[in-house]
């Protein structure tokens, strides 16, 4: 009986932390600042490979190929150009001096691999190809340079890969 009580111990505690675990990771998140940015397809003819579609934010005068994984910027809201922020280049990615940033992303030219079903994934990149569609998505940013990205969205709505002309579910 005690050999039973502790093997079944001893197997519920991995689940416990990893339940905990799984928990705790969305609340840091959910206090994240965020904004909408749009995205820009960097080369039409390579945006899907398999599921994934690839992309980078759209950010106001930031030049291509300028700004890699060394260096870091401060985005902020443009009123006049909603989802395409402007920046100011960051001295570094220290610890101390992104913390003066409110939105402070690292990396910023990187290209982003966004999980979509294949079918989206097409969708997305003929709207981003043909650049009559606004395509953003939701980031939030952790204040340590990295963001988590959710909630594309097409023309401001949830995107439908259907035939209708409205894109909408």
């Amino acid at each position: 009986m005690r050999k039973t009580a502790l093997a079944a111990a001893l197997l519920l505690l991995p689940t416990l932390i990893l339940a905990g675990w799984a928990i705790w990771l969305p609340i840091p998140r959910a206090d994240d600042p965020g904004l909408r940015i749009r995205l820009l397809g960097f080369d039409p003819r390579d945006l899907l490979r398999g599921h994934y579609l690839l992309a980078r934010l759209d950010i106001h005068d930031l030049p291509p190929g300028r700004y890699g994984p060394d260096d870091c910027i401060c985005l902020r809201a443009r009123p006049e150009a909603p989802g395409r922020p402007g920046f100011t280049p960051l001295p570094s990615c220290a610890a101390d001096i992104l913390k003066t940033c409110p939105l402070p992303l690292s990396d910023p030219g990187r290209e982003l691999r966004l999980y979509q079903s294949q079918e989206m994934a097409q969708a997305l990149e003929r709207w981003l190809a043909e650049g009559q569609r606004v395509v953003d998505i939701e980031v939030r940013f952790d204040g340590k340079g990295d963001i988590a990205l959710q909630d594309i969205r097409v023309d401001g709505q949830p995107p439908a890969t259907g035939p209708s002309t409205n894109h909408r579910r």
